[in-house]
């Protein structure tokens, strides 16, 4: 099955698929009317049920996808798009206790199973899976992001990750697991992560907060997916 055959799609996703960005005036995130999947709606004009949402994690997905086929769910494809949560941290927890051992909110071998039972399940189905990889995170500006958080001693953070760069390795390992899933079941990928990494400083696409796509970032991700659709017609 290619998008062309595609009439209904159904996404779950977090807040990178349901359009926030960070409001830089405000401080506060909202969604984008122009965001990635509103603009793939108007060059694929397909019946599109969004069901991202703000903060969603693989296992909350995986409780939200079971609920709506047990209640008769159906689509001709389902799009995931997770890794972004999964793979952070209780920050306050980390710096008040730093001597731990500390685990993302979703481990990446709990992710890897939940995300193989979603594709298993919509499978079984009849229902084609899809999945894409994840947009590159700015650690850094992440890193000063999280620093001025209530709870957050960005000393001690900055210690426990020894470099800023451990947060960008952290997020590429879970779009990796999304990579190798997709080779393994023989499933489309959408390769957004490539098209930011070929971009000058993919940075100025991001929001303040250095992991949110901003405006600009929300329309490249969109022409990715219209690339997509115009090239399996």
């Amino acid at each position: 099955m290619t998008l062309s055959m595609v009439n209904n799609l159904a996404i779950w996703g977090d807040s990178l698929l349901k359009g926030i960005v960070l409001d830089e005036a405000e401080g506060k995130y909202r969604p984008l009317k122009a965001s990635s999947v509103n603009l793939f709606r108007k060059v694929c004009p397909i019946h599109i049920k969004n069901n991202s949402h703000f903060g969603c994690t693989a296992p909350k997905a995986l409780k939200s996808l079971e609920s709506a086929l047990g209640k008769g769910f159906t689509a001709d494809a389902v799009l995931l798009e997770f890794g972004g949560n999964d793979c952070d941290y209780n920050w306050p927890e980390v710096t008040a206790h730093p001597e731990r051992e500390h685990q993302p909110h979703t481990p990446l071998l709990q992710f890897k199973e939940t995300m193989s039972r979603m594709v298993e399940l919509l499978l079984q189905n009849g229902i084609r899976p899809l999945l894409m990889n994840l947009p590159p995170i700015d650690g850094e500006r992440y890193y000063r992001w999280i620093s001025a958080l209530k709870g957050v001693d960005g000393d001690i953070l900055l210690n426990w990750l020894v470099t800023t760069d451990t947060i960008y390795r952290q997020q590429e390992r879970y779009s990796n697991a999304i990579e190798h899933l997709s080779y393994e079941k023989g499933l489309p990928l959408i390769d957004v992560r490539d098209r930011f990494l070929g971009l000058r400083d993919y940075s100025t696409y991001l929001c303040r907060d250095g992991i949110h796509l901003n405006e600009k970032g929300q329309a490249v991700l969109g022409d990715v997916f219209s690339g997509y659709a115009v090239a399996l017609r």
